[in-house]
């Protein structure tokens, strides 16, 4: 005991009052105490004409101090004879107590949080660490086993989730056939009902859809095989977690704040879509020789007074519409609209192929299209697909847009002066056509579930919209 007690006090005169570790390249000051001399350097360092003692306080006018090489011989000696003790008296235990500082040579029981390490209660005094957040080593131990044991719960369900994902996946390839199947002998039914010029047509698309079973097989594949390699890394993870948890706390702490960033940023695979493209089969008008197969799906359009803004003058035919700067006085009935210059043809479509003319001339503005019938009619409302709007304008003389969720910008070849419209219900696509060069402009996909009517916005201008007889275009 008096040794030990001996050892105490030789280990306090050997120590700095600053840095709190054993005596470096000591020096004393000329108040009689003794400091390590990078620490009393660094605590004068930015100090001018008064440089007080960090123990006595006693204020001096000259930066001076006098190296001690006994004192660092004995700070050296005290060293090794701690460094012997803790080896002499060392007894068997877990491999958490048996673990030294290797600066210090004391027992590692403490854990500081801000370094993510074990440190011993010299380090915890020490400069470094004297105001970092620092607690008992096993209470640091139970409180990171408890976090990593709260991601096995969150983990394992999302192995389960993961093995659900990749066999739902897996069975994507059989319902991707499937669907190609049937879209392979919706295809052929209606080639089936055109004439012979169109099998040349007819086995382009479906060598396209061939392609695109190709292609999404090919991503399926590659995200089912990722999805194994995730359901793998969980598990490995999991696997990691549960081994670190048994293990001693200064092993279980070891790199403990790369594994919780790997719990915390774990990225699921994203779901491979199986939509297919809807190609566009629904007869493009640059083929002259569909002229004759678009009159078989003409539709005579009307327009409908009772839905007509009452800005809106329509022809006594109901065939044209043009804007007028008197409001007039007409009844405000469920179906007008009242905000919108708006107005819908009188016929509705709920299956089958319709086509139909409207000549645009010289206007520098107009929206055509399609829109559901319960589409809203009164206030101010946003007309895009997903409120049942499906439309191309023309805006600014010739910015030609298609309405889509984001607006789609359109370059024209050529300034069309009559536009095609052609609904194919069952397929889910209204087209455009410019009449002036025989091109298509753009088409809409979508899944069509109620009535359809046909949409016409005329502008702010006196020009009208005139729906055409198809057979006028030759």
């Amino acid at each position: 005991m008096a040794t030990a007690q001996a050892l105490e006090s030789l280990q306090v005169e050997a120590s700095c009052s600053i840095c709190l570790d054993y005596l470096s390249d000591p020096v004393t000051i000329d108040c009689g105490h003794n400091f390590c001399r990078g620490c009393i350097a660094r605590c004068w360092e930015e100090l001018e004409g008064h440089f007080p003692c960090p123990v006595c306080r006693r204020r001096f006018h000259l930066r001076c101090f006098r190296t001690n090489r006994q004192l660092g011989n004995v700070a050296e000696i005290a060293r090794q004879l701690r460094a012997k003790r803790s080896q002499r008296h060392r007894r068997p235990r877990p491999d958490a107590a048996r673990a030294l500082c290797h600066k210090h040579q004391q027992v590692l029981s403490l854990f500081c949080e801000k370094d993510q390490e074990a440190v011993c209660l010299a380090c915890r005094i020490s400069c470094h660490h004297r105001d970092h957040a620092v607690g008992p080593l096993d209470r640091a131990a139970l409180a990171h086993k408890k976090k990593l044991r709260a991601y096995l719960g969150p983990l394992k369900r999302q192995v389960e989730d993961a093995r659900k994902f990749l066999s739902s996946e897996q069975k994507k390839p059989a319902e991707l056939r499937e669907k190609v199947e049937s879209r392979r002998q919706k295809i052929a039914s209606e080639f089936e009902r055109l004439h012979q010029f169109l099998q040349e047509e007819q086995q382009a698309v479906l060598r396209r859809l061939e392609d695109e079973e190709k292609e999404i097989l090919q991503r399926l594949s590659e995200n089912a095989a990722k999805l194994a390699d995730h359901s793998t890394s969980l598990s490995k993870l999991i696997t990691e977690i549960e081994e670190r948890c048994q293990q001693p706390a200064i092993d279980l702490l070891k790199g403990i704040r790369s594994t919780l960033n790997r719990c915390e940023n774990i990225k699921i695979p994203k779901a491979i879509s199986i939509e297919l493209k809807k190609d566009s089969c629904s007869f493009p008008l640059q083929h002259f020789a569909l002229k004759k197969m678009i009159k078989k799906f003409k539709a005579d359009v009307t327009l409908d007074p009772t839905t007509a803004h009452p800005n809106l003058i329509l022809s006594e035919d109901r065939k044209s519409v043009r804007f007028g700067e008197t409001k007039q006085d007409l009844p405000d009935n469920p179906e007008r609209f009242t905000y919108y210059p708006f107005v819908l043809g009188s016929e509705g479509f709920v299956s089958g192929r319709h086509y139909w003319e409207v000549e645009v001339g010289d206007k520098t503005q107009w929206t055509l299209g399609v829109c559901r019938d319960s589409v809203t009619r009164k206030g101010k409302i946003t007309p895009s697909p997903e409120d049942g709007y499906w439309r191309l304008r023309l805006w600014n003389k010739d910015v030609y847009t298609a309405l889509t969720s984001s607006p789609t910008p359109l370059l024209l070849r050529v300034k069309p002066k009559r536009i095609g419209i052609f609904l194919d219900y069952e397929l889910g696509e209204i087209s455009f056509y410019n009449l002036n060069d025989h091109s298509h402009i753009y088409t809409f996909t979508e899944t069509f579930t109620e009535k359809l009517r046909p949409f016409f916005y005329p502008g702010v201008h006196t020009t009208p919209l005139i729906i055409r007889p198809v057979t006028d275009w030759e």
